[in-house]
């Protein structure tokens, strides 16, 4: 690149939102530089061969990401979902904890919807707001997003598609805010474009609202048979705590607190609906399934 930027680190670049984040910001015309695991697996040197530059190293590797954040402009943090509460909260602080050490100008750190202000016993959920309160008592300019549930979320094994339905721990009539992981990438790359702004801010990302009613429409008509939708019981989300905390957290929780989709659009104009979505990748998942089921 030769616009004059400097680079922005991104870390889990080979992942679902890390890359959505890379592809968002090479649009831009930042340079980007991505920190991986493994700098000759496929995912990364797909990254290399689209002008990503890689620097090879582990999140135990100190040095390694001091030299990957060495002359960078900003840098965006998202961890894996398989790590442990303790070794999350302990990745994420030094994260940021080095990019303050490196005079990085602006930091970006992706939590999730589903943190709140209490810790809720779940450690896929605590690690977060744990990070986020480490990253608030930094001298650094953060900023934390909190995307809602993924839409993909919703196109996948599980939920019952392949029996003829379709079971989630939304309520029919309840609405639950949405969005796609490749627009992840595209709000992120409107906060590092505008510090000023976003500088210092929490905030939740959505690309549309959703009812289980909704859903059941949708499905039956891409089915072009009875998708019949319905919650889980009690029992079930009482033997899930994943799932009852969330179902919890749309029922008086932080997911039950929307966002305002006309601000949404404003800042990423190319947001998608779920219906959008759904007709395009969304819906190749979603066929797979009913063809594994009618086979």
């Amino acid at each position: 690149m030769t616009n004059g930027k400097l680079p922005i680190l991104v870390f889990g670049a080979t992942g679902r939102q890390g890359g959505s984040v890379v592809e968002a910001l090479l649009r831009a015309r930042w340079p980007v530089r991505a920190f991986v695991r493994d700098a000759g697996a496929p995912k990364s040197m797909a990254l290399h061969d689209a002008g990503v530059e890689l620097v090879q190293g582990s999140f135990d590797d100190t040095a390694a990401i001091r030299a990957a954040m060495r002359g960078t402009y900003g840098v965006f943090s998202v961890l894996p979902g398989n790590l442990v509460e303790e070794g999350e909260v302990r990745a994420g602080s030094a994260i940021a904890d080095l990019a303050v050490e490196s005079g990085v100008a602006h930091f970006v750190y992706s939590s999730g919807a589903s943190a709140g202000e209490k810790l809720t016993g779940v450690a896929r959920f605590d690690a977060k707001p744990r990070i986020e309160a480490h990253i608030r008592g930094l001298p650094i300019t953060a900023t934390i997003i909190r995307p809602m549930i993924f839409m993909e979320m919703l196109v996948r094994p599980g939920f019952g598609l392949d029996e003829g339905r379709y079971t989630f721990f939304l309520r029919p009539d309840q609405s639950m805010q949405l969005i796609a992981v490749e627009d992840i990438g595209k709000f992120v790359a409107a906060v590092f474009a505008d510090k000023t702004r976003f500088g210092g801010k929490t905030l939740k990302i959505a690309g549309d609202s959703i009812t289980g009613n909704d859903l059941e429409a949708i499905f039956t008509q891409a089915a072009g048979r009875p998708i019949a939708y319905g919650r889980f019981s009690e029992e079930v989300l009482s033997a899930n705590p994943d799932l009852g905390h969330m179902a919890a957290g749309l029922d008086a929780g932080p997911l039950a607190d929307h966002v305002d989709l006309n601000v949404m659009r404003a800042i990423n104009p190319e947001v998608l609906s779920f219906r959008s979505w759904f007709s395009g990748s969304g819906r190749k998942t979603f066929d797979e399934i009913l063809r594994q089921a009618a086979g």
